[in-house]
């Protein structure tokens, strides 16, 4: 079965992607899936499947798991226990080689997420002495995610407590020319989602005719384009309320909407509630 590519919405702001899960929140299942970024999957406890590849791998006390990007794989948590949380750092292959790379300093990161493309498996052991590290994202800004990452990342590549799942990966034989399309097409709405999105441009660069364009997209997402843009605009648009205080008209025009009452639908559509409660919400709690 051809896996089906992940958009990863990485913050404009930020270098990386931290999310943390548990049984109330937990991260929404993407099936056997693939996406071009590094992977880092924290699981505190319960019993899974490690669906990687051709592989499957069973673990019964949580896990700690780092592999590559562009190596298809399915979902790796569970929801056995209430305290249960996983969390999944994401970052893209441009945190290694325009961050990590400038400093020699970091030479031992660098061999860790490059040997990451032979999937690895820390220790139950190791996975425990950093539990702390993992747990603290939730109450962490930017700047101390960052900070936390690094260390995480510092300490995996002084233990040698892991196992490889891979002896060598190619991701050539799943990344296919639609999957290669598919990831083109979201770099395109990552550039240009601020401004008017023309699908006959979209289309003409990628060798489609507008309706063929439409239906690889549905075809390879079971999602319609113009749905996809307008809920990566509003994923935008949360960031930017999330970070200052911009109005909501400067932050509609900054995620590429010009109608008040369309974005204003397609926030209730996906946020369940108008900009303007959102925005007095925010305001409040950030008062109290």
């Amino acid at each position: 079965m051809k896996p089906m590519l992940e958009s990863i919405n990485v913050s404009h702001n930020s270098s990386l992607k931290v999310a943390t899960y548990n049984n109330s929140s937990y991260c929404e299942s993407a099936g056997w899936h693939v996406h071009p970024e590094y992977e880092l999957v924290y699981v505190k406890n319960g019993a899974g499947c490690l669906h990687i590849g051709s592989n499957k791998s069973h673990y019964t006390h949580g896990t700690l798991v780092f592999l590559a990007g562009n190596i298809p794989h399915a979902d790796f948590g569970n929801k056995d226990n209430e305290d249960n949380i996983e969390v999944v750092i994401q970052f893209r292959k441009e945190f290694l080689d325009e961050k990590i790379r400038v400093f020699p300093e970091f030479d031992s990161i660098k061999r860790l997420i490059e040997k990451s493309g032979h999937v690895l498996i820390f220790s139950q052991q190791c996975k425990d002495e950093l539990q702390s590290k993992f747990e603290a994202f939730p109450y962490q800004d930017n700047q101390s995610r960052l900070i936390n990452v690094l260390s995480i990342l510092s300490d995996l590549s002084r233990d040698g407590r892991y196992q490889t799942l891979f002896d060598t990966f190619s991701s050539n034989e799943f990344k296919s020319d639609e999957i290669r399309r598919l990831e083109n097409i979201f770099e395109y709405v990552n550039t240009n989602y601020h401004k008017e999105i023309s699908v006959p441009e979209i289309s003409a660069q990628l060798g489609f005719t507008p309706n063929s364009f439409s239906r690889f997209f549905r075809k390879m997402t079971q999602r319609r384009f113009l749905d996809f843009v307008n809920e990566y605009r509003i994923t935008k648009a949360m960031e930017l309320f999330n970070e200052d205080n911009s109005t909501i008209a400067e932050v509609m025009y900054q995620c590429g909407f010009t109608d008040p009452s369309y974005f204003s639908k397609q926030f209730r559509r996906y946020q369940g509630l108008s900009p303007s409660v959102y925005v007095k919400r925010r305001y409040s709690t950030s008062l109290a």
